[in-house]
């Protein structure tokens, strides 16, 4: 079970997170990541590290993205094993979307390891469960 000082924590590193995209900074952005890390973007591009994650949001930044925030609530965070947590958050911006974080601790700081971002595409959900729905039949 995460402590409330994790917790909070965590929210502190999603606070920063949010706040280096408001301010379209990638570096400060991809700081809020493990060295390692791995960044699956919501079109599927696979980001490995730190440097590769802050070259191509610095360049969103400057442009397609310059000026945009992000926003999104906790929908669950769950300590998987000293060190590290399973958080899910939801987007809720002019498309919705889920995200997916590994976090680690290292020392006292958490630290982004794997994050996955996936617009929720509505016709695809609802075409999805319709063929579910069918096949229980």
């Amino acid at each position: 079970m995460l402590t409330a000082d994790d917790e909070n924590s965590i929210r502190l590193l999603l606070a920063r997170l949010y706040d280096a995209w408001a301010r379209g900074d990638g570096d400060a952005y991809a700081a809020c990541f493990t060295p390692k890390s791995d960044y699956i973007t919501f079109n599927g591009i696979h980001l490995r590290g730190q440097a590769e994650n802050a070259e191509l949001h610095g360049a969103l930044f400057r442009r397609i993205l310059k000026g945009t925030k992000l926003s999104a609530e906790i929908e669950s965070a769950e300590l998987l094993s000293s060190g590290v947590a399973l958080v899910h958050t939801v987007g809720s911006g002019r498309k919705k979307s889920y995200q997916t974080y590994v976090l680690v601790k290292s020392d006292s700081e958490w630290l982004i390891r794997s994050f996955q971002n996936t617009r929720v595409q509505p016709f695809s959900v609802w075409i999805t469960r319709w063929m579910q729905k069918r096949a229980g039949r």
